[in-house]
């Protein structure tokens, strides 16, 4: 791998969620690899240079499979070292499911009517942050690299270079960040923003994160910003803020597509699409409300409404999956999923067929990529997205070049791919229904087209383009210190 070559230091990551799981099972213990873009990029990784991975131990088994907190992994062929961060019941509570994930979360995707926060969760949250840095403080070689994400974990550069300022941090912040006047609603706002300038790189999803990012740290802490450089002058160092949007990897997900199991799978969907006459829609998505589910539905409404010519053609089949159950509001809201998504069947079901098919769970990663490609349309409609990158998995995975995305122009994703698919606003139901429509009449030409575009731009900008991209970055700055 080409990016191990840019890395010059012993590399320590730092997530909140681990990238292998050990959970008890009938019979035993299993040992789960977590799914997401990060963990996809970075274990390879440290499976061939080795390092520290630092996160939090949520398996249930995760204590008793670990030994001093540390568990190496994977476990069939150990090459590194994941470090365990143990949580009460009450520091779960307090730190992510109220401050970060009924607080900064909702904020962030200014939807600031959600937002809740609590003093109590946040001498919390930051108790866990301080533990997150003693953590890696500890387990950092000299001179090491860390390499930290989100916002779980605001506070923990400004920890870590308190007590290890040896090290270089790069933060990685992978949802929106808000303009001023929204995020001046958080009452720590400044103490997260003096967390963050603790790292030497600080990334985000967009060039308006950055922009609003600057603005907030200019405008709050009267510090100096250099907006051409993207540098911030602060306590003594300088910060390099910068753009890195998040992508996937393409080569990959082609290659899973393409194996024998999953081209059986597609093919059967395809029999099964194409004898019944059908069109195939797709959305893959976690129960929350950013994501625009609710909407999404009454656009759905609206399509069979206006155009009932796709009634007992266009199946839509949504992926739902239930997400942080722990949180009561995330409950109601998949309850509000589930009765929305019954009124629409019930209003247009016939004989045979209804308008609506749920999966209120997880696909493994294969066949649903194999879903993607089977699909004849995806729809990606979130309210707010750092990136999205159900997006591009879609187009990465369309190596048939049949299907259109039709996506939110409040996402991340749509600063590239907004010429290639097809733009929606999530809260114009009409304007949605008339987009579909519109995708489902053009040829099969200009789907290949626009599918082959938005491909090449993807393989042009891949998941290791990204970390390559961090990586080059944090090198200077490390060299800025020497």
């Amino acid at each position: 791998m080409a990016i191990k070559q840019l890395i010059e230091a012993p590399l320590v990551v730092v997530t909140n969620r681990e990238p292998y799981i050990d959970e008890r099972v009938a019979g035993g213990i299993r040992t789960i690899q977590t799914a997401g873009g990060v963990v996809s990029a970075l274990d390879p990784l440290l499976q061939e240079i080795g390092g520290n991975w630092v996160a939090w131990g949520s398996g249930n088994a995760d204590i008793e499979m670990s030994s001093g907190g540390q568990r190496q992994v994977p476990p069939e062929r150990p090459r590194y070292t994941l470090n365990r961060i143990t949580l009460s019941p009450e520091e779960v509570q307090g730190y992510y499911a109220k401050y970060s994930n009924q607080g900064l979360w909702p904020l962030s995707h200014m939807l600031i009517e959600r937002a809740q926060f609590s003093r109590r969760a946040w001498q919390t949250y930051r108790s866990v942050n301080q533990k997150f840095a003693k953590r890696v403080s500890a387990v950092s070689p000299p001179g090491a690299w860390v390499f930290s994400h989100d916002y779980q974990l605001a506070l923990f550069p400004a920890f870590v270079r308190k007590t290890r300022p040896d090290v270089t941090i790069a933060h990685f912040w992978h949802i929106p960040w808000p303009p001023l006047p929204i995020f001046r609603l958080c009452p720590q706002h400044q103490e997260i923003l003096r967390g963050l300038l603790g790292a030497d790189v600080l990334g985000f999803q967009s060039e308006q994160d950055v922009e609003y990012f600057l603005n907030a740290v200019e405008r709050t802490l009267k510090t100096t910003v250099n907006r051409e450089t993207g540098r911030i002058d602060w306590q003594g160092r300088s910060v390099h803020v910068k753009s890195f949007p998040i992508s996937v990897d393409v080569n990959a997900i082609e290659a899973m597509v393409e194996s024998p199991r999953i081209r059986r799978w597609v093919r059967g969907i395809r029999r099964h699409v194409d004898r019944r006459d059908q069109i195939l829609g797709i959305s893959v998505d976690r129960a929350d409300y950013t994501k625009g589910l609710l909407p999404r539905l009454d656009a759905m409404k609206e399509f069979y409404t206006l155009y009932p010519q796709y009634r007992e053609h266009v199946t839509y089949l949504q992926i739902v999956v239930p997400s942080r159950t722990e949180v009561a509001e995330y409950r109601r809201f998949y309850e509000q999923v589930e009765k929305k998504t019954q009124e629409v069947n019930q209003r247009f079901a016939t004989n045979g067929w209804k308008p609506i098919i749920t999966l209120p769970h997880s696909l493994d990663r294969p066949r649903l990529m194999g879903l993607f490609r089977a699909a004849d349309f995806a729809v990606v409609s979130s309210l707010v997205d750092g990136m999205n990158l159900v997006a591009k998995e879609f187009v990465a995975a369309q190596v048939d070049k049949r299907g259109v995305l039709l996506l939110s122009e409040t996402t991340g994703a749509a600063n590239e791919l907004e010429h290639e698919s097809f733009p929606i606003n999530p809260l114009d139901p009409e304007g949605f229904a008339n987009t579909l429509h519109e995708a489902l009449s053009i040829s099969a030409d200009e789907r290949a087209d626009r599918i082959s575009a938005m491909r090449k731009h993807l393989e042009e900008h891949t998941i290791y383009d990204w970390m390559a991209d961090i990586f080059l970055t944090l090198k200077m700055a490390a060299q800025s210190y020497v």
